[in-house]
């Protein structure tokens, strides 16, 4: 199995409750070692600890994990992928889903997300989702 690159949305459903089924599979594949994160996602949920203590222990799990390369043409890819996913008729991927695509795609790992946009990309883009 590839490495999962974990979206920001599973990741608050493993912080607010790792009981919940996508933290049950956040929790499942943090203990695998399978798990891999992006500077995107540590910027999304690192700030959003609610002390400094918070703060450093979110910044110190993060940075344990593998970081995946952003690709060298990565707004060229965006662009292409963008122009792609409209021509199918799908206008509401934001740049940082796209962001979150195309590095996936550009280090072969696989996205986890709750976000239904990144099934839309799997079929037009092909890119891989993780489906537990």
């Amino acid at each position: 199995m590839s490495r999962v690159l974990i979206d920001t949305s599973a990741w608050i459903d493993f912080f607010q409750d790792e009981s919940s089924p996508y933290g049950a599979v956040v929790d499942a594949l943090l203990k695998e070692d399978l798990a891999c994160t992006t500077g995107l996602v540590k910027a999304e949920i690192i700030p959003g600890a609610k002390n400094r203590k918070e703060f450093n222990q979110l910044k110190d799990c993060f940075d344990a994990l593998p970081l995946l390369a952003d690709p060298v043409e990565m707004w060229d890819e965006i662009i292409n992928a963008q122009r792609k996913l409209k021509q199918k008729g799908v206008n509401g991927a934001g740049i940082p889903d796209l962001i979150i695509a195309v590095t996936a795609m550009a280090n072969n790992a696989e996205v986890f997300s709750k976000d239904h946009h990144f099934d839309l990309m799997e079929k037009i883009l092909g890119l891989e989702v993780f489906k537990p």
